[in-house]
This record gives C-alpha cells, structure tokens and sequence, in this order.
C-alpha cells in the first residue's frame, strides 16, 4: 500500500512517498493512518521557486540531520566538527557570510566524491519554514518513527573561549536573521510524549490512551469547549484548512502590534469556524494561562450567541519573542490543497490576464517601504473582480498595505463569505509580482 504524507507551511512543503503495513494499525487505534515504514521518494519544494530537492531515505535523513544541526549550531554558536576522513553528507547547510542567506547544498549519491551538487540559497523566512516541516514530522508517530535527529553533546573542547553573555548577545541583536534562528532552533529539542496540553502540530489525532485519560483541562478565560469537540466535527478538507490558516495568520498579524514586548515564545491551540472566525482557544507547551494578554487573541475572539456544532478547524498558533509568527494545522494537511474552482477557458484567462494587468497598473506606483518584490497569488471572477489573493513572499505579507490588492478584494463576488472562505465560483489565478520602482508582472498560474 503506498501511502503519502505532506507537511506543508507558506514557504515550504515536505512531501514523503513511501510504503505501509496495514497489520502495524491496531484495532482501536483512533488514528486511521497507516504506519509508514519504508520511504521511497521525498520532495522538498519553495512554492513559487522553480528549484526542487529529492530524493530516497538517505537524501531525507541527510536533509533532517542537517537542518537540525544547523538550527543547533546558530542558536549555540558552537560548530559541530567534522571527522578526519568522513564521506561529505549528502545535505550540507550553511550560513552565507555577510548575507542574510542560508546556502543548502544537495549532492548527487554517486556524485559525492566528485562534488557535483545543487545549491540553493535561501532566506531565513524559508529556513524558518523548513525547520517547522520537519519538526512536523519529527513529532509525527506515523511516519517513519525510526528516523531520530541524533544530535550529540559537543565537546567542550571544541567551544571558544568564554565570552560575556552581554558580548556574545550584542551580534545577535544587530539583525533579524539571528534572532530568527534562535527561536526555530528551539524546535529540535528531544520530542517529549505528547499530552493535552503539550501537543504540537502533526497530522496526529490524540492517542487513544490519552483519550481515556484525559487531564482536568486547564483554566482560561477563553471558550474551549469547541477544541474539546473538535475531534468529533474537525474540518480536514486541505483546501478549506489552507484558506482557513491563510485567513487566520493574516488576521492574527493585523492585530499583533506588540511583539516587542513579548517576554517569552507563546503557543496556542485555536479553533476557527468555517467562517474564520476565531471561537476559542487555550495555552499549550507550558503558555501561563495569563500571557494571552500579550497576544490580540482576546480581542480577536468571537463568542457565538447561540450554541451550535458547526465544523471548526484547529491551528497550533505560536508567537514567537523574535516577533515571528506561525500558523499551522492541528491535524496536518491531509491531502495537497488546492484553490476552490478555477476556470479552464483560455481565451477568458487570457482576457482577464490583460485587465488585471491594466486594473493594478493604474493604482501601483511603487513603494519606497521596501526594496524586494512583492509577490501574490490573485484570483478572479469572470466578470475581473478581485475575489482573492495570496501574499507568496515575507514581504508580500510585509507590505501588502503598501498595494492595492486589499482596496481592489471582492469575496463575496466569488461567494466568499458567513458560510465558508473556499470561492464557490471559478476563479482565474494569475501571479502577480509588483517591485518597488512602480513595474508589475502579471501571468496566469500554470
């Protein structure tokens, strides 16, 4: 039986193919899944990137250790050595000196001795991305659970000389990057045995011994009873969960205006109705049920005034002290979302291609903001409505006020609304690439 998995965040996605035992499943299990046991092929793609690595269980167990030992290494500053005579691994990953890059080198497995490789430079938002991928799957029991980090100690022989704390601090301050790499190396911390209120984002519903032994849940001043039932009426639909974590990070990342004052990384679980609504939420990994004051989720909050049983969609939502914030599914994506219905005439696309294109050129005269691209996903209606849109990049996100997309934004053109975020009609996607001196592209999605 071949199985798939995927774990999937705004800047990248791990895809595993690999094979089942349907006799590893046990009778009772509440986690329908399979146990992957055997990986055949892996993929790591950078939407909106042209570059894919691939590859078999040693590509995949070279990417794992090498991410992992370079969160470690940026976080500790400390480099682990490499032994005389060692084979080059078939991942390496580097920091590029004086940039705000991250060189990951993939090495072909006959290819090793001669050097021949593919080299990818990537941004600290995508290497953020990377190590939440693989964390997802780190903590997920039914894939591949023999696959460990397996990261040792280093020695103390191979540390610097002492220095300060306040000077060893001092670099890590001057730019984001640091900070940044600090705060995803903290992920690859030993996984601990997962509890109520220690779950971390997998595709994995709670243990059936857990569900027998469920803990007093902890007090909050929020609504949780729709978590508790999210089991039982959780939205899995990939498409739906990738518009409903869309339009939670973009609503949580308005509000949060207050970053800098956050005194410590904090996690919740937050479900969502199918209107995107935020309904309830409660503090995980060790979050003081009081710290949801630092975050706008109080404000953000939406009390129904009657009490139904709507679907909801549950997201691991963490706020980050180095002012990044995640958005993930609870359950993981089961399946490869897509973008509602699309539109398939050519002649139309091309139409809406050209009044797009006139549409934005009018309204876009630059930014003096920012110095990148910023790059979208657009959808529209026959009739050249913007219905929807996507930030693909940071600064997409960054400085999406600086454009006209949100002026132009039409869902309920697309029946975007109350009764869900998917579009109920087609949709023409374009790419949509606006730079900083007033020049745009537009293209039809492939």
């Amino acid at each position: 039986m071949t199985i798939r998995r995927q774990y999937s965040l705004p800047n990248c996605t791990l895809i595993l193919e690999g094979l089942s035992d349907p006799n590893a499943t046990p009778s009772g299990q509440l986690d329908p899944r399979p146990l992957m046991t055997i990986l055949v092929n892996a993929q790591c793609h950078f939407p909106g990137q042209d570059y894919l690595l691939e590859g078999g269980r040693d590509f995949f167990e070279s990417l794992v250790s090498a991410v992992s030992r370079h969160a470690q290494e940026s976080l500790s500053q400390v480099s682990h050595p490499k032994l005389d005579g060692a084979q080059p691994a078939m991942v390496q990953l580097e920091k590029v000196e004086d940039k705000n890059l991250h060189q990951l080198t993939q090495l072909a497995a006959a290819e090793k001795e001669q050097g021949q490789s593919l080299q990818i430079d990537l941004t600290t938002v995508q290497l953020f991305d990377l190590v939440e991928a693989i964390d997802q799957f780190l903590a997920d029991g039914r894939t591949l659970p023999d696959i460990n980090v397996g990261i040792e100690p280093v020695s103390k022989r191979y540390r610097k000389a002492e220095i300060p704390m306040t000077q060893r601090a001092a670099p890590a301050a001057v730019g984001m990057t640091s900070l940044v790499l600090a705060a995803v190396a903290l992920f690859f911390v030993p996984v601990p045995e997962l509890s109520e209120t220690q779950l971390t984002i997998t595709e994995e519903t709670p243990s059936e011994e857990e569900q027998a032994t469920e803990p007093s849940p902890t007090p909050t001043r929020s609504p949780t009873t729709e978590l508790e039932a999210a089991l039982q009426s959780e939205i899995t639909d990939p498409t739906e969960v990738r518009f409903l974590q869309r339009s939670l990070y973009k609503k949580v990342n308005q509000a949060w205006q207050d970053w800098g004052e956050a005194y410590q990384t904090l996690s919740y679980r937050v479900s969502v109705g199918r209107d995107g609504e935020i309904i309830g939420y409660k503090p995980i990994n060790n979050t003081d049920v009081d710290a949801d004051e630092d975050t706008p989720l109080p404000e953000l909050l939406y009390t129904p005034t009657e009490d139904n049983q709507e679907a909801i969609a549950s997201f691991r939502v963490v706020f980050n002290r180095t002012g990044v914030l995640q958005v993930s599914p609870w359950l993981g994506y089961q399946g490869e979302p897509g973008f509602g219905p699309e539109m398939t005439d050519s002649e139309l696309i091309s139409d809406l291609n050209e009044e797009l294109r006139e549409t934005l050129s009018d309204r876009w005269e630059g930014s003096e903001m920012t110095r990148e691209k910023l790059a979208y996903r657009v959808g529209v209606t026959e009739e050249g409505i913007i219905a929807d849109y996507e930030p693909t990049n940071q600064s997409g996100w960054d400085y999406v006020e600086e454009t006209p997309l949100e002026e132009l934004l039409n869902p309920e053109a697309a029946g975007i609304g109350s009764e869900g975020l998917v579009p109920k009609e087609p949709l023409a996607q374009f790419r949509v690439v606006l730079w900083p001196n007033g020049s745009l592209e537009v293209d039809p999605l492939p």
